[in-house]
């Protein structure tokens, strides 16, 4: 079994200086400062970026669109077709949910379904699921 080795002061000193001497390049700072770059960094500026409550002002002034709000407030419901059998669903995620399919995909694939009315989607093992847009019941 190897012994341990102890840094001594002597050693640890030598240590010091190799760091140093590699340090020596960049200054007393190891970033670069403010007065470094070419332009004045902007301090207390506001950027338009608002916090988590985003822009509730804007929301409720487009709800007063009525193209917006009839297409908020319109709902649909699908219709699936796999395996020669179809079947209708409330909404997408549900049809998802049922068939196992993915649910991470299926925002993006409700954007694509709205827009085309019927859409397949194929999974990762190669099965087709047929989709189609249908009015749903209130």
């Amino acid at each position: 079994m190897a012994t341990r080795q102890t840094i001594t002061k002597k050693s640890a000193a030598k240590n010091i200086a190799v760091v140093e001497a590699a340090l020596a390049d960049f200054g007393p700072y190891p970033f670069p400062k403010r007065s470094d770059f070419f332009f004045d960094f902007p301090r207390g500026v506001d950027f338009g970026v608002k916090g988590a409550a985003g822009n509730p002002a804007g929301v409720a002034a487009s709800w007063s669109d009525e193209k917006v709000r009839a297409a908020r407030l319109q709902k649909n419901g699908v219709k699936v077709t796999f395996n020669g059998e179809t079947r209708e669903f409330r909404s997408v995620k549900e049809a998802f949910r049922e068939f196992r399919l993915p649910i991470e995909k299926h925002i993006k694939f409700r954007g694509v379904l709205k827009a085309s009315k019927k859409e397949a989607f194929t999974s990762a093992k190669g099965e087709v699921y047929m989709f189609t847009l249908v009015e749903a019941a209130e």
